[in-house]
């Protein structure tokens, strides 16, 4: 790699490390004090909205944001070209994702006061979805620190905010309400420093444009689709199928591990537009940093395993309290699935940087049919436990069918 390449790798990735090693901080906060508040059941609840906001976002995006990263980090002067077409696609796609989870979320075997803050959760997530257009635009930059701050803005806001009104208050429904407040903030400061990076911000409503758009981006919606599914069906189903104990068991051992996956999510925020200009530019540059980003990736997840499988018992009584002992079989389980995360991360950028993301698509497609199934057996018999097995398993499928297609590729 080139000096003038590693030294911008490592100033975006040192924004990101610092803002995601605050917000990570920040996040156990929050729910330190939500589970020493509320629960284990109160943990789930708080779980279920935004997993199920989440996971009902199939049609939030549809894959434009990241083949309008991609094709920006190819060529800057797309921006001005695009930007119009796929922010008013944006709009269009998070106002028919909002009536989506109205719609089924009327009927949902819930109380009445957790519906109105699914509903009140899903009207926040239009606004998340339509300001991450503007998070492409400066990752294409190959400027991350904005959304760095952006962030931990936002962070900051759901500690100090959300901890004092959930500390006096005792209730789910004000602490959800103060969190929501601190996303608004942050997709503001979002579209505020990402349309520094073009000209001026316009709209364009041309059903006919969004068409050929689509044709292009729907690969990267159906990968995230199923990445969606075999990363949020294990919460949902937890849910619907052993109650909100069960899954706040489950939460605490998962936010652990979430944890860790702040390494990936810098390495890929950092290098993808890399990739995606290295392909086109300097493809031997591009191998060099693929394997670094292998090698790092992959001794960072073994190591990180075997620390949280040893001070598992530890993390969850320092984190949680001994209401979530239960948790710690689990996060043992969990455990196994960081190296496979860690890598997956890494091949998932790489094919999709690379144009050869029909190939990802397929195998996060079968990937998240097998999690679903896994998920309803193993849950069924085993709970938490089981969903955490069904997450290692759809891991480790994933890692052998990319690994084994780049291989044979570079060969």
């Amino acid at each position: 790699m080139t000096e003038s390449l590693k030294l911008k790798l490592i100033k975006n990735a040192g924004w990101l490390f610092g803002a995601e090693m605050i917000s990570k901080l920040l996040s156990y906060g929050v729910i330190f004090i939500l589970s020493r508040s509320l629960g284990p059941e109160g943990v789930g609840q708080y779980s279920f909205i935004f997993y199920y906001v989440g996971l009902l976002g199939v049609f939030s995006d549809l894959g434009v944001g990241y083949y309008f990263m991609r094709e920006v980090a190819r060529d800057r002067n797309k921006a001005e070209e695009l930007l119009p077409d796929v922010l008013g696609f944006k709009i269009a796609l998070a106002l028919l994702n909002f009536l989506i989870i109205v719609a089924l979320t009327m009927p949902l075997p819930r109380p009445g006061w957790m519906k109105i803050l699914i509903i009140l959760t899903g009207t926040e997530a239009m606004f998340n979805w339509i300001s991450y257009v503007f998070v492409n635009t400066m990752y294409a930059h190959e400027v991350t620190k904005y959304e760095a701050l952006a962030r931990t803005i936002e962070r900051i806001w759901a500690f100090f905010v959300g901890g004092a009104v959930l500390y006096t208050s005792r209730s789910l429904p004000p602490f959800i309400v103060a969190i929501l407040t601190g996303y608004v903030i942050r997709e503001a400061l979002r579209v505020h420093w990402g349309s520094r990076f073009v000209k001026a911000i316009k709209i364009r409503f041309k059903p006919e444009v969004w068409a050929s758009l689509l044709k292009k981006s729907y690969p990267f919606w159906l990968i995230g689709l199923f990445t969606l599914i075999y990363y949020s069906t294990d919460m949902v189903m937890l849910s619907l199928m052993k109650g909100d104990y069960e899954t706040g068991i489950y939460r605490a051992a998962h936010t652990l591990v979430d944890v860790s996956l702040l390494v990936p999510g810098i390495v890929i925020s950092t290098t993808m537009p890399s990739m995606a200009r290295l392909w086109v530019e300097d493809r031997k540059t591009l191998s060099v940093l693929f394997r670094k980003s292998f090698q790092l990736l992959l001794v960072i997840g073994i190591f990180g395993a075997v620390g949280y499988y040893i001070f598992a018992r530890l993390g969850i009584i320092i984190a949680f309290g001994e209401d979530f002992l239960p948790s710690v079989p689990v996060l043992r389980v969990l455990a196994f699935a960081m190296p496979f995360m860690f890598l997956n991360s890494l091949f998932g950028s790489f094919m999709n940087a690379t144009g050869r993301e029909l190939t990802f698509t397929k195998i996060t497609g079968f990937t998240a049919l097998l999690n679903v199934v896994l998920n309803y057996i193993l849950i069924l018999h085993h709970g938490a436990s089981g969903a955490a097995a069904a997450t290692v398993v759809s891991q480790l499928f994933v890692t052998l069918g990319s690994y084994v297609y780049i291989t044979s590729e570079s060969r």
